[in-house]
Parts: C-alpha cells; structure tokens; sequence
C-alpha cells in the first residue's frame, strides 16, 4: 500500500513536472516572440526615423543652398547697381532684379512645398 501511494505521489510529481515544463516552455515561446516583434518594430521605427531625418536633411540643405543663391543675387545687384550710368539705368536695374527675383523665389517656394508634400517611402506596416 505504501508502495502504491509512493507511486502515485511520484506519477503526480511527475505530472505537475511536466505541466509546469511546458508552462516554461510556452512562456519562453511567448517572450520570444514578443522580442522578435519588438525588434521588427524597432526596426521599422529606425527605418522610418533615417528616413524623416534624410527628408529634413534634404529639405534644409536646400533651404540653405536657395538662401546662398538669394544671397549672392544681392551681390550681383550691388554689382550692377555700382556700374549704372544714371538714376534710370539704376531703377530699371533694380526693377529688373527685383522681377528676377520675386520668380526665383516663387520657384523655391513651391520646390520646397513640393517636397514637403512628398509621401513618406517608409511603409511601417512590412
């Protein structure tokens, strides 16, 4: 009898082993997937922060070279400016750049809407 109730301790024993084993092994499963789809989404996130930040570092290196370019169209007002004849030459130069420049500046304006309008390539949900 002792005998028959030591086995059926140690067959409970070995079941409670078994269903706490596959417990363990169905939690280990569970945070592993949870790791690996973490680390899909930290991916996508870094994806899509290299992406925002090349679009801003785009839009604002362009920003600047239109800035460089309104900047030395001053300079060649200057220029032209010293080198008029007299006060009419000097108003139709100004006039002039002034018109030139009103275009260039519109055309800036809209590359930089026109990028900034642009789609994001980074598709979080791969």
């Amino acid at each position: 009898m002792e005998s028959a109730m030591s086995e059926q301790i140690n067959e409970q024993a070995e079941k409670m082993r078994e269903m706490a084993q596959t417990t363990l092994d169905k939690a280990k499963e569970a945070v592993s997937k949870y790791i690996t789809e973490s680390q899909k989404l930290r991916e996508k996130a870094d994806s899509s922060v290299r992406s925002t930040y090349s679009a801003a570092k785009e839009m604002n290196e362009r920003a600047v070279a239109f800035a460089e370019e309104n900047v030395a169209s001053g300079f060649e007002l200057a220029q032209r400016l010293l080198h008029a004849k007299d006060p009419q030459e000097m108003g139709a130069v100004y006039q002039s750049h002034l018109k030139e420049q009103m275009e260039k500046m519109n055309a800036q304006f809209r590359e930089l809407a026109s990028a900034m309008n642009q789609p994001s390539t980074v598709d979080l949900n791969k």
